[in-house]
């Protein structure tokens, strides 16, 4: 079979439009993906207040620097986190309390939704918090609970659009 030349001129044409339409265009940044891994893995966030994610969060970092996270802290030694899957997309999530986290005072927090590396978008918890968890009830989604001042507890839970706060009198728990 004899090819033709322009058959091979149309596949070069076609070849460059395919890498051209995966590259970014000229001036604009390809989004930085996110990194992050529990510095321990053992650490259990449902239990725990005190574990550390390790790595980089992309193109969250103006957002989380907002609230105090040292990203540098963040990529060499850890900074506190919450890992779960809060939007039940198969993905995992982070929320990360703002500089001086500690269950003696309360701080704002940014929650970063990922997707398939990259950042999905990042949200504020609508109220500050001091003892941060995971919290899975039973038969229901993953969300967050503050188990922190005065006498209330705090449960947040991601509804697809923004955060459903309820509390209840930590008596009762």
């Amino acid at each position: 079979m004899i090819q033709r030349p322009w058959t091979c001129i149309w596949a070069s044409v076609l070849s460059v439009a395919v890498g051209c339409a995966e590259a970014p265009l000229r001036g604009e940044e390809t989004p930085s993906r996110v990194a992050l891994a529990l510095a321990d893995e053992g650490c259990d966030t449902e239990t725990s207040t005190r574990c550390l994610c390790v790595g980089t969060v992309g193109d969250a970092a103006p957002r989380l620097e907002e609230v105090g996270v040292d990203l540098d802290v963040l990529r060499k030694d850890g900074w506190p986190c919450v890992r779960g899957d809060f939007d039940q997309d198969g993905a995992p999530d982070y929320a990360f309390p703002g500089e001086g986290y500690s269950c003696n005072q309360s701080v704002p927090v940014r929650v970063l939704f990922t997707r398939g590396g990259h950042v999905r978008e990042v949200l504020a918890l609508p109220r500050e918090v001091s003892c941060l968890q995971r919290y899975v009830p039973m038969a229901s989604s993953q969300g967050l609970v503050d188990r922190g001042e005065g006498n209330a507890t705090w449960f947040y839970q991601f509804d697809g659009k923004g955060w459903l706060v309820t509390s209840q009198r930590s008596e009762e728990n």
